[in-house]
Formats: structure tokens, C-alpha cells, sequence
């Protein structure tokens, strides 16, 4: 695997990750 390769790869898995913390933050201020 290239470094590119590597790093879209990484990109894509903390993009996705930061999109499901963003919304479990969302959900919990606005149960409140």
C-alpha cells in the first residue's frame, strides 16, 4: 500500500468516525 493509499484510506475511516462522534455529541446535548 502506497503512503497515498494509506492516507485516504485513514482520511475516510476518521472522517466517518468524527461524522459518528459529532452526532452521539449532537444527541446527547439535545436530550438534555
Amino acid at each position: 500500500m502506497s503512503n497515498s493509499a494509506a492516507a485516504e484510506l485513514f482520511w475516510n475511516i476518521f472522517s466517518n468516525t468524527g461524522s459518528v462522534i459529532a452526532y452521539l455529541l449532537y444527541k446527547r446535548f439535545t436530550v438534555q
